[in-house]
C-alpha cells in the first residue's frame, strides 16, 4: 500500500479507532474550577492521603516515553484541547478537564458532555480551537501530518501521542500522568486494568487459539486491521492470531480488502467494526464472499463465526472500555 493509501486508512480509520465524526452543536465551555470529576490543566493534583499503589506491571518503553512528554516541556499545560476521544477519555480519567474535545457518535463521559465541541477529530474547527486559547492541542500521532496542515498556520502549540493500540493507549496515559504530575491515579486505574486483563486471560487459557480476521468499513467499503490496532492488540493478548499479521505477513496496520487474501488466510473467525448498519456490512462481506466462489472454503463461514463487534465498544480506540472490549472479543473468539 502506498504512502497515499496508508493515508487514507488512517482517515477512514480515525472514526472507528480514534475520534468518531458526528453532527452535534456546540456546547459551553467547561468551567474551569475544580469539581469531583477534574481540574482544569495544570491544576490538578493527586491527593496526598492515597496510599501509592505499585507501578503498572507492563514494560515502558521509557525512551519513548521521555521523546513524548518533551513536546510539553518543564512546565504542564494549564488549558488543553483534545483533538481524539481516545486522549480525550485519558485526560477525564487522570482528572484533566480539557476545555475542547471533538465530537462523536460514541458517547462522551459524563463529565465531558458539556465541555465545548470543536468538530470531527479528522477536520476540527480550527477557528473554535483558536478561541479557547488552549496552551497545547493534543492529537494522536497517526494522524499528526494532517492536524499539522489544519493547526500550524493559527500559531496552536501542539503534542502527538499514540493512540492506536491497547499498548500505545497505556504509554499515552504514562506520559500524561507525568506531565500533569497524576502518577497515582494512572497507576491506581492500571491496577484496576491488570486484574480486568487477568480475568479475560484466564477465558482463553487453555482453549486453542484461533485465527482472526478484523474487518472495518460499511457496506460500501472494507479494509483489514493488523494486531497494533485496538481490537488486533485485545486479540494478540487473548492468544488468537491475526492473520493479516501471522499468515499474509502484512507490515500495514491497515490493509485494502482483497479477496484472494481472505482465501489464502482463511481465518477462523471473521469480525467486523462497522460503522453504520453491521448487518448490512455483514451481508454486503458475505455476497462479496460468495460471488468470488470462497463461501465454502473459509473456516469462519463454515462455523457460523463472521460476527459484527459492538461498535460502541471498539468504534473508538479506548483504554476505559478495554475491560468490556476484553469480554466481548473472549466470547467471540473461544
Amino acid at each position: 500500500m502506498n504512502k497515499k493509501s496508508r493515508k487514507w486508512a488512517l482517515c477512514v480509520s480515525v472514526p472507528l479507532l480514534a475520534a468518531t465524526v458526528a453532527c452535534s452543536s456546540n456546547q459551553p465551555a467547561a468551567s474551569p474550577s475544580p469539581s469531583a470529576s477534574g481540574t482544569q490543566g495544570a491544576a490538578a493534583s493527586s491527593s496526598p492521603t492515597a496510599a501509592p499503589s505499585k507501578a503498572p506491571s507492563f514494560k515502558v518503553d521509557e525512551t519513548k516515553a521521555a521523546e513524548l512528554q518533551a513536546q510539553f516541556g518543564q512546565q504542564a499545560p494549564a488549558k488543553v484541547v483534545s483533538a481524539s476521544v481516545a486522549i480525550a477519555e485519558i485526560l477525564n480519567t487522570l482528572g484533566i478537564m480539557p476545555v475542547g474535545v471533538p465530537t462523536s457518535t460514541i458517547a462522551l463521559a459524563d463529565e465531558l458532555k458539556n465541555v465545548q465541541k470543536i468538530g470531527s477529530a479528522l477536520k476540527p474547527d480550527v477557528e473554535q480551537v483558536t478561541k479557547l486559547q488552549p496552551d497545547v492541542v493534543l492529537g494522536p500521532s497517526s494522524i499528526k501530518d494532517s492536524l499539522e496542515k489544519q493547526f500550524k498556520p493559527a500559531n496552536l502549540k501542539t503534542a502527538y501521542i499514540p493512540t492506536d493500540s491497547l499498548e500505545e493507549l497505556k504509554l499515552s496515559m504514562v506520559v500524561l500522568s507525568r506531565v500533569f504530575k497524576q502518577e497515582q491515579k494512572a497507576n491506581d486505574f492500571f491496577a484496576k486494568l491488570d486484574k480486568q486483563e487477568s480475568d479475560a486471560l484466564a477465558v482463553a487459557k487453555g482453549k486453542t487459539a484461533p485465527k482472526v480476521m478484523f474487518l472495518f468499513g460499511s457496506a460500501e467499503s472494507f479494509m483489514l486491521m493488523n494486531e497494533n490496532t485496538f481490537p488486533g492488540s485485545l486479540a494478540k493478548k487473548l492468544g488468537a492470531s491475526n492473520v493479516v499479521s501471522d499468515v499474509l505477513k502484512s507490515k500495514e496496520t491497515y490493509v485494502a480488502l482483497n479477496m484472494e487474501n481472505v482465501v489464502t488466510a482463511n481465518p477462523d473467525v471473521i469480525l467486523l467494526v462497522a460503522h453504520g448498519d453491521p448487518d448490512a456490512a455483514i451481508k454486503k462481506f458475505e455476497e462479496d464472499v460468495k460471488k468470488n466462489g470462497a463461501w465454502e472454503k473459509l473456516n469462519a463461514f463454515k462455523n457460523s463465526k463472521v460476527k459484527a463487534l459492538d461498535y460502541n465498544t471498539f468504534g473508538v480506540a479506548s483504554i476505559v472500555k478495554a475491560p468490556d472490549a476484553y469480554k466481548e472479543l473472549a466470547a467471540k473468539l473461544f
